[in-house]
């Protein structure tokens, strides 16, 4: 068997007919992943998105593998890798990528996670990521953690790997596994998935659980996968949720109502001249363009700073009682302690949530904001009415604040050699997945990075 050619950019449709049909073993799968990920992903010159792998894989592996292909589990045999804020009742560490967590062992799986292993999903290790989901600082490089160091852009090691699952979209796009889990609070989904030019699904806010996740905001955070076809993550999604597999229903873009973000500027200088291309090219081919402009959500951070307090306390007070740190303080405190370690970029949001919230969710502008929230919430709402989906362009995390899911669709690459990806929005979860097979399949492209082993 010549796995390494077999599993390139392999889809979990793909792999689960090689399972029935005894091409290969979930064991020799596994152990390919395992092998990829040490020779890119791992040592001094590698990409860094992976913090640990799973010593329990290939246990795992062996009991699949003595259970044999069952068709009923929709992601038998899939190796996943995981955000390191959630939760796995394994011998891996939960640290948010913290020294402070470093660690920590879950007493459970979260709920997402034991969902994928009824599902028959391998947990396959941990991904790195910004630092507690970068609300520890300001100015930190996304991607870095005092515990994992930096992830790098596997299309260009010197750009953005962007927002704090950027472990997660390095990984799928540099072919580590087959799928992974990622969270988004304020575009940690969305972000990644166009750096690295994959699949990125944020979810509506409430679809999937978010027991057992290192939190920011209850208000804002959902996991999502990341995947290289939407067929992928119509499957992801569905094994995370227990809702029905969002099949390609095969239809034509042809009138199709496309809502396009008009930026709220006509003269931006970061305008992306391939999005415009992309949308004459969507109009060319019988869709419909709208162009709105999107409102303002200028209360997010905000938002993040009164929730954060709250819930990281409640998520630690769960953690094994022998278990060292047990409140937002403890973690301020550890962190003081060896500062060369852990304060490379400082820990000013960690203090300012510390410091300037109640800790009880009774401050007055905090009420105002969900107030606030719930009305820009009735005008998305009524603005995406007669949209099939739009295509937005303005990182102001609407979608979060609104709880309105999002998905980014490669598009080929830039001419500086960076993934091109369209980010896509609808109404439900369901409509934007539909829509997203549609707009794939019409102008869709991935170009997976050049890597050098």
């Amino acid at each position: 068997m010549s796995s390494n050619h077999e599993l390139k950019e392999v889809t979990i449709t793909e792999l689960q007919q090689m399972y029935k049909d005894g091409l290969i073993t979930v064991r020799e799968v596994v152990k390919e992943y395992i092998h990829r990920i040490k020779n890119i992903d791992q040592g001094e010159n590698g990409l860094g998105s992976v913090l640990e792998i799973n010593p329990e894989s290939l246990e795992i592996a062996d009991r699949l593998d003595g259970q044999g292909y069952d068709e009923q589990q929709l992601l038998y045999g899939v190796p996943v890798l995981i955000k390191d804020n959630i939760d796995t009742a394994d011998r891996m560490h939960t640290s948010a990528g913290s020294l402070a967590l470093a660690d920590s062992i879950a007493l459970e799986d979260a709920e997402l996670i034991k969902a994928l292993r009824a599902q028959g999903a391998v947990i396959l290790g941990k991904t790195n990521m910004t630092e507690f989901a970068n609300y520890m600082t300001e100015h930190m490089p996304n991607g870095y953690s005092s515990r994992g160091g930096l992830v790098l852009n596997p299309y260009d090691r010197q750009k953005d790997p962007s927002g704090s699952s950027s472990g997660s979209g390095a990984a799928v796009a540099a072919d580590l596994c087959v799928a992974s889990i990622g969270s988004d609070t304020c575009n940690s989904i969305l972000g990644p998935g166009s750096a690295h030019g994959v699949v990125g699904f944020r979810p509506s806010t409430g679809a999937i659980s978010q027991q057992g996740i290192i939190p920011i905001s209850f208000t804002l955070d959902t996991a999502g996968p990341f995947t290289r076809t939407v067929e992928d993550a119509a499957l992801m999604y569905a094994a995370l949720t227990g809702k029905p597999v969002v099949r390609d229903s095969m239809e034509s873009i042809k009138g199709k109502v496309i809502g396009y973000n008009t930026w709220e500027a006509k003269d931006r200088e970061d305008r992306l001249p391939w999005a415009d291309e992309a949308v004459r090219e969507l109009e060319k081919a019988g869709a419909i363009i709208e162009r709105f402009e999107l409102p303002e959500t200028p209360y997010v951070n905000d938002l993040m700073k009164y929730e954060f307090k709250y819930a990281m306390n409640k998520y630690l007070a769960g953690l094994p009682k022998d278990y060292p740190i047990k409140t937002l303080k403890d973690i301020i405190e550890f962190n003081k302690k060896e500062p060369t370690k852990t304060l490379r970029y400082g820990q000013i949001l960690l203090e300012d949530a510390q410091e300037n919230t109640t800790g009880n969710l009774d401050e007055a502008l905090y009420l105002d904001i969900l107030k606030d929230r719930k009305e820009k919430m009735r005008q998305l709402r009524e603005l995406f009415q007669g949209m099939d989906f739009c295509i937005l362009y303005s990182f102001n995390n609407i979608l979060q604040y609104t709880a309105l899911p999002g998905i980014t669709i490669p598009y080929g690459l830039q001419e500086n050699g960076l993934p091109a990806v369209l980010q896509l929005a609808a109404l439900t979860d369901e409509k934007l997945l539909e829509n997203a097979y549609i707009v794939e399949r019409t102008i869709g492209k991935r170009i997976g990075p050049r890597l050098k082993k």
